[in-house]
């Protein structure tokens, strides 16, 4: 047990989390003293808490004292983070449970490696169930549709949704062609090799015509607890939902990074609150059997991760908060999309600035305080979907 002031190192790139989690721990019943500036001769500087952008942590440290000294982020999770990785490990999870939500709950995936678009014929023969549906559509037998994402990206960068082979190929024709003409913010698709590619949701539960998906923040704590944050985000596409205009992306992408620089674009029309859909037409006792649903996804999520060690190892002296997004369809059914280390806070926007400040607050709670103190506590804001003690190694 730690009693007196101890030293916290703060550092986070976005001003917007930085702030929040500052004024969470001035709220902490712990006294911290609080260090924003990390010189880069003072890496070594003694802190029990270390809430860092993930480069910076310091993991000898933590690694020295596994009971004294605590970080923001778990050092191996790409089992979770990482989308063909994450494929692989639902895979080998539901052969050995074949019973488990996840087998309703994760799109169809397959794993899609492309070194050049010269070899896209040989790429497509890998994933022959996508090649033979896209085939039907040409015959105008069907209309299978897909979505394409790197495996590993951020800001919706080179997602698309496409139901021809001439579609998908033009994709990667004109990233070799763009190299993304040094364009800093966002990713260099032409060097990409790893991809998933996704049964598109063809019935999402649409909100004034509109399509969206739920941003939830999932707090993982130690080898291992997971906890579901009630207050969650539901990010709506800019425009009205359209099957027949499969190349916008303002329509099916809701990511509202791709929609702040749009003339049109309004914060509280693209970003509302989950439970707030009530008043939108989706009945309370819809979003609360939605919800319930979404814990036992990740029960299972976590439980497939967390089995696998070389990809996942959850920390004993660590937490970490995880953006998640879930897409709902008209039947109310739940797909789990993706899971990402550092979300992006930001996007939750002013007018619900108070859901992140109150997401850290709960954080310090549950995660931070426990740690140091040896006495267990809840939130209220924090719901517990997954215990499980792993070995530390």
């Amino acid at each position: 047990m730690t009693t007196g002031q101890q030293r916290a190192l703060i550092h986070l790139d976005e001003p917007y989390t930085h702030q929040a989690v500052v004024e969470a721990l001035k709220k902490s019943a712990l006294d911290w003293d609080v260090i924003e500036t990390i010189p880069v001769e003072d890496q070594d500087l003694d802190a029990p808490l270390q809430w860092l952008e993930y480069e910076l942590i310091n993991w000898s440290y933590l690694a020295s004292r596994p009971d004294s000294a605590m970080a923001n982020a778990y050092c191996i999770r790409k089992g979770l983070i990482r989308k063909a990785q994450f494929g692989y490990n639902v895979a080998k999870y539901l052969s050995k449970n074949p019973t488990s939500i996840l087998k309703e709950a994760i799109p169809e995936t397959w794993l899609f490696e492309l070194d050049h678009v010269d070899y896209f014929e040989e790429a497509m023969n890998e994933v022959f169930e996508v090649e033979r549906d896209l085939l039907a559509n040409e015959n105008d037998e069907s209309n299978h549709m897909f979505i394409i994402k790197p495996s590993l990206a951020n800001k919706a960068a080179g997602i698309r949704v496409f139901n021809s082979l001439e579609q998908l190929r033009t994709m990667f024709e004109e990233n070799e062609l763009s190299d993304s003409e040094d364009d800093d913010d966002m990713e260099d698709l032409s060097q990409v090799r790893e991809w998933v590619i996704q049964r598109y949701i063809h019935n999402p539960l649409l909100v004034h015509g509109r399509k969206f998906h739920v941003r939830a923040y999932v707090l993982a704590v130690s080898n291992i607890k997971v906890y579901l944050y009630h207050d969650m985000l539901a990010l709506f596409a800019m425009k009205k939902y359209n099957l027949d205009e499969l190349s916008d992306t303002l329509v099916h992408l809701t990511n509202t990074c791709i929609q702040t620089e749009e003339e049109e674009f309004d914060e509280e029309t693209s970003v509302r609150l989950f439970w707030d859909l009530e008043q939108h037409g989706v009945s309370k006792a819809r979003l609360d059997t939605m919800f319930e649903k979404m814990q036992h996804v990740l029960a299972d999520v976590f439980d497939a991760c967390a089995s696998e060690m070389t990809t996942f190892q959850a920390m004993p002296n660590a937490f970490e908060l995880f953006g998640v997004d879930f897409l709902l369809d008209e039947n109310d059914g739940v797909y789990f999309l993706e899971a990402n280390a550092f979300p992006d806070f930001k996007q939750t926007g002013k007018q619900l600035q108070h859901v992140i400040q109150e997401l850290f607050e709960a954080t310090t709670t549950v995660a931070i305080e426990p740690f140091f103190t040896g006495r267990p506590q809840a939130s209220e804001k924090l719901v517990q979907v997954y215990h499980k003690e792993l070995l530390s190694l």
